[in-house]
């Protein structure tokens, strides 16, 4: 029989404890990320004021003549 480096191994304590630390980092960067971008998502570049939310459009009229509605 060959000899097992037992050095090498992790216990199953300590990965999942480094697996929910990583992703709870992960979270909350995602967090802090998409917030950011969602703010700058929702402000109109040119005058700085909010989107008006719906706009018809030349494509969503076309879809409207398509549609018959």
């Amino acid at each position: 029989m060959s000899k097992q480096n037992n050095n090498n191994k992790i216990s199953r304590r300590t990965f999942i404890r480094g697996a929910a630390l990583g992703t709870g980092a992960a979270g909350v960067a995602a967090a802090t990320l998409g917030t950011a971008s969602a703010v700058q998502a929702k402000t109109d570049d040119s005058t700085g004021r909010k989107e008006a939310g719906y706009r018809e459009t030349e494509h969503v009229q076309r879809v409207y003549a398509l549609s018959r509605f």
